[in-house]
């Protein structure tokens, strides 16, 4: 509940006034004659139309900068259906009207002059976007009369509570970028004012640090890990092990079941996922998890799931079964545990498992911006619309290659929907397939079966637009995104391939500006799947191959329920028929 304060002008309101909502504070806003009428009419009109923007009702919206702030986290012009300088001018309504509510809500850009000496900090700053990002603190540190010197700890403290009583999205993400800039300048910039101060987190760190734990574990693991990674024997005389020739099928059991690198590495970070919440549980102490024999013990593995049932909500998740099910395989194939044990532990697996088989709800609501064609009409122009805004420009910096880069990789996944692991490790050299040389020369992305999930080979030709995208790519634009020699397609500047995260943020920033609305990288692979089956119901084969799909069933069970709102629409429209039917003219009975 906030307090709003007596008018700024010398005719008072007449008391106090206490406060719940938008809608409260709007109609003090409308009464106070110590603002100017047009000034009223704009702050009132600027928050309805943002809270009209962000699906929120003035008369049940608290008088919350965090509600208001977490909303706009997700808000682009685009989502709200405005003009850039139109959705700015809203925020800027909105934080005059939380500032009117409470002296505490500053406005995003503060206009009172720096300190003479917070200037000439900013002028020592080596990069202008390290100066820009350091502005709003030495405003925060003006106001109150804090010298340079004199920041430290207690002063950023008071800071991120000045940010979290504002509109402003992520805050804290704002404190620590803050916080990390006057570290770096404070490490580098000869004469800096003050020394460093601390970085917090705001992660919930759960898993402990390797070292926490025998060494004897981690042997254990990597030789478990060795044994699933083995591609086959180097000679005749390797071909089985003399345990191996005489000990029947189940000796070569564990080599029967390989894995890739990528998963080998999830497999040892669950191990350590699952060991750290055993700790955590108070179930063993580190000293006594010194193998794998102890972990997946079927009682230690109860005990330690409940951990991750707790921290998802008492909800059973793919994380958990993916747990569940790698302790199963490693005591299956590494451990030889009895059949008894793993009966248990195969109980478990099944008890962890979501209830729901098909698409989860995350990547339902994903989808849902394309049942609408418009929405479907603007995903599939967006690249070459990124390209020609690229084209008009005269300079190529990074910025505008990575945006092109982006654009491609849209265009890419488009036409082919692959996995991000693939298309990030495609090698110029290795992965790309060219008939001849030329411009009209058709190209294919090849990927052998150690590059693919599902270890089969995998070939998937490329349009003549997309093409001629890459052919521009190559030649004008990623040339300016890595400063020293790479074979990758989508390179970082340090020459390795570019990280999946930081794809992922690319691709969703660029689609929420320009779209209104985002999906992650992945989720390109379930629009193709609705896209072709509203168009060729049934068809799971063609989705199959479309997808690289080992097993029919897997394309069936994600995507069936796809279907049903095509059934919808089919059955609406029988409907639709038997209401317009006419029924046929009855002669007149006469006696």
């Amino acid at each position: 509940m906030v307090t709003i304060p007596s008018s700024r002008s010398n005719k008072n309101i007449a008391a106090p006034t206490d406060l719940e909502t938008l809608a409260a504070l709007l109609a003090v806003i409308e009464t106070d004659d110590g603002l100017p009428a047009k000034r009223r009419a704009d702050i009132c009109s600027g928050v309805r139309s943002l809270c009209r923007a962000m699906n929120l009702q003035p008369e049940s919206t608290p008088v919350d900068p965090r509600v208001i702030g977490d909303r706009l986290s997700v808000m682009t012009p685009v989502v709200a259906g405005m003009k850039k300088g139109r959705f700015q001018n809203c925020k800027s309504f909105m934080d005059a009207a939380l500032a009117y509510a409470d002296a505490r809500f500053h406005r995003r850009r503060n206009k009172a002059p720096l300190a003479p000496e917070y200037v000439s900090l900013l002028e020592k700053a080596p990069d202008r976007w390290v100066a820009a990002r350091l502005r709003r603190l030495f405003h925060f540190a003006t106001e109150r009369g804090v010298k340079p010197e004199e920041i430290d700890d207690a002063l950023f403290e008071a800071f991120l509570e000045h940010l979290e009583c504002s509109t402003l999205p992520n805050f804290r993400s704002v404190d620590r970028t803050t916080r990390k800039n006057w570290n770096a300048l404070a490490a580098k910039v000869p004469g800096w004012p003050a020394g460093p101060v601390g970085v917090p987190s705001y992660v919930d760190h759960y898993v402990l640090s390797p070292d926490a734990f025998p060494q004897t574990l981690w042997d254990d693991v990597d030789a478990y890990l060795a044994s699933r990674l083995s591609k086959g024997p180097a000679n005749l005389d390797d071909l089985l092990s003399e345990e191996e020739l005489f000990g029947g099928a189940e000796a070569v059991e564990s080599r029967s079941s390989h894995v890739r690198e990528s998963t080998a590495g999830l497999i040892r970070y669950r191990v350590r996922q699952f060991a750290s919440a055993v700790v955590l549980r108070n179930i063993m102490h580190p000293d006594q998890l010194t193998g794998l024999k102890v972990l997946v013990a079927p009682p230690t593995v109860s005990a330690g799931l409940k951990f991750f049932i707790q921290r998802a909500g008492k909800q059973r998740n793919s994380q958990i079964r993916g747990l569940a099910s790698d302790l199963f395989m490693i005591a299956k194939l590494w451990v030889r545990s009895s059949d008894e044990e793993l009966a248990k532990l195969a109980t478990i697996c099944n008890k962890v498992r979501p209830h729901h088989e098909g698409l989860p709800e995350s990547a339902r609501r994903s989808l849902a911006p394309f049942r609408d064609p418009a929405n479907v009409r603007k995903f599939l122009a967006l690249p070459d619309r990124i390209i020609k805004d690229a084209e008009r420009q005269k300079t190529i910096d990074r910025a505008t290659a990575n945006r092109v880069a982006t654009a491609l990789w849209i265009k890419i996944a488009q036409r082919a929907p692959l996995r991000i692991s693939n298309l990030l490790e495609t090698d110029l050299s290795k992965n790309i397939l060219r008939s001849h040389s030329g411009k009209d020369a058709s190209v294919a992305l090849f990927y052998l079966p150690d590059q693919v999930k599902n270890a089969k080979a995998l070939e998937v030709p490329l349009p003549q637009g997309t093409v001629k995208l890459l052919d521009l790519y190559l030649q004008k634009y990623r040339k300016a995104l890595v400063d020293t020699p790479s074979p990758w397609l989508f390179p970082a500047p340090d020459g390795s391939p570019k990280r999946p995260n930081v794809m992922s943020s690319d691709i969703q920033r660029l689609m929420r500006d320009d779209l209104g609305f985002a999906i992650n990288p992945h989720s390109f692979r379930h629009v193709a799947a609705k896209l072709y089956l509203s168009i060729h119901p049934g068809r799971y084969v063609d989705v199959q191959l479309l997808l690289g799909h080992r097993k029919l069933e897997t394309t069936v069970k994600y995507y069936c329920e796809l279907e049903a709102e095509e059934a919808f629409k089919h059955f609406d429209a029988i409907l639709l028929k038997l209401e317009e039917a006419t029924e046929p003219k009855r002669g007149t009975y006469e006696p």
